[in-house]
């Protein structure tokens, strides 16, 4: 009778440890479709470098003239450690061409997708293992 019981509260006791962790993590529903890819280009304001994810906001002038600040989201720290990226990659006030998924919501963020340096380099392309194409 008392190894049913200790199994109950055993499970009970996992799924309350491992429960939060489990649903901290979430899909990416809330950016739209692939095919509203949009590239544009900016000055980055600040690298959020934590768990769960990887942030960049950086800023862009809009058809007024007036900056708008955006944010993209990355992977975990360590998924875009194992893609080339560190703390160091990015730096407020570097010049980047950034290419995203926007968010369904019409706001300014989106999921990265490529960053471009003013040279033309590539610091990140992650659309190729997604099947993505620029629009």
């Amino acid at each position: 009778m008392r190894t049913p019981r200790a199994l109950a509260v055993a499970v009970v006791a996992a799924f309350s440890v491992l429960g939060g962790v489990v649903s901290a993590h979430h899909s990416r529903a809330g950016y739209d479709t692939d095919d509203k890819i949009t590239t544009m280009k900016g000055v980055i304001s600040q690298v959020q470098w934590r768990n769960p994810h990887v942030f960049i906001l950086w800023g862009v002038r809009d058809d007024k003239g007036n900056v708008v600040q955006w944010t993209g989201e990355f992977s975990s720290p360590s998924t875009m450690i194992s893609e080339g990226l560190s703390r160091d990659t990015f730096k407020p006030g570097d010049e980047v061409a950034v290419t995203v998924i926007p968010a369904k919501a019409g706001t300014p963020q989106g999921l990265v997708i490529k960053m471009v340096r003013p040279d033309g380099r590539v610091v990140i392309d992650l659309s190729q293992r997604r099947g993505l194409r620029e629009q």
